[in-house]
């Protein structure tokens, strides 16, 4: 039997073979109001389903894709067609920068003491773009061409999804990134939820208008790491790079200390 209560509209099951024959009370569990029941019908079933109704969305049971993997912010890629010369000279271009590599892993393996780890050539900064759909490409683009491994998120829960899923170097978030789901205020509340040790591996650019590019005075007051006006969207990368540099030449002694790589 099902009973559903005038003052809140919560639904109550109630076993069948304990209603009584005749009219009866019951209190609601949600609101403590009073239901008056009407005797059962002469078939023993009530009209209405048996399914409950919750008053409130948030008890509603778990669907069955609630366990499904959440969205995340795609990889960028910078699509471009080559000639057949190119690709060769490429594939050239590629192998001697292994061998690059594989003398810099050489020469980190001497056995006299390390003053500090470097960031390997082959670890690419990570950076997640949080932008409006008017700077998106651009920012993703110029940063793919400076060496940067870039994600796009076109919303907030691609953007939170990307932080959670694997760490990133630098977050470029856009004061109007899906201002719907308020994703500014999401992915920066992200942010400040992080534990010291890993905020400071995390480069936090604020892209805004009303602000001078690299104003550390407007920086510190956004409790970001690099502010960037909206009309230097070009100058980004290499404010980028130089703000970097000199953050890590602030936690240089730090970083010796841990033994671990520089952003």
């Amino acid at each position: 039997m099902v009973l559903t209560c005038s003052q809140c509209n919560a639904r109550l099951q109630l076993d069948d073979a304990k209603v009584p024959a005749k009219a009866f009370t019951v209190r609601c569990p949600k609101c403590q109001a009073s239901i008056n029941a009407p005797p059962p019908s002469s078939n023993g079933r009530d009209a209405e389903p048996a399914l409950p109704q919750l008053s409130d969305p948030s008890e509603a049971p778990l669907a069955a894709n609630s366990f499904a993997k959440p969205e995340t912010a795609s990889r960028f890629s910078v699509a471009t067609e080559k000639p057949e010369s190119a690709t060769l000279a490429d594939s050239a271009a590629g192998l001697s920068d292994i061998a690059k590599l594989l003398a810099e892993a050489l020469r980190h393996t001497d056995s006299r003491p390390s003053t500090g780890r470097n960031r390997p050539a082959w670890d690419r900064r990570k950076a997640l773009v949080c932008s409006s759909p008017a700077y998106r490409e651009t920012i993703a683009e110029s940063l793919a061409k400076h060496g940067y491994d870039v994600f796009i998120a076109e919303n907030m829960a691609q953007g939170l999804g990307r932080m959670r899923e694997e760490r990133m170097d630098v977050i470029v978030l856009d004061a109007n990134f899906d201002p719907v789901e308020q994703g500014f205020a999401f992915i920066t509340r992200e942010v400040r939820l992080l534990r010291p040790s890993e905020r400071r591996r995390l480069f936090l650019v604020n892209l805004t208008s009303g602000v001078r590019t690299m104003d550390l005075h407007a920086a510190f007051l956004q409790n970001v790491n690099l502010v960037v006006n909206s009309s230097d969207i070009e100058q980004l990368p290499e404010a980028l790079d130089i703000s970097i540099r000199h953050y890590n030449e602030l936690y240089k002694p730090l970083y010796n200390a841990l033994d671990i790589a520089p952003i």
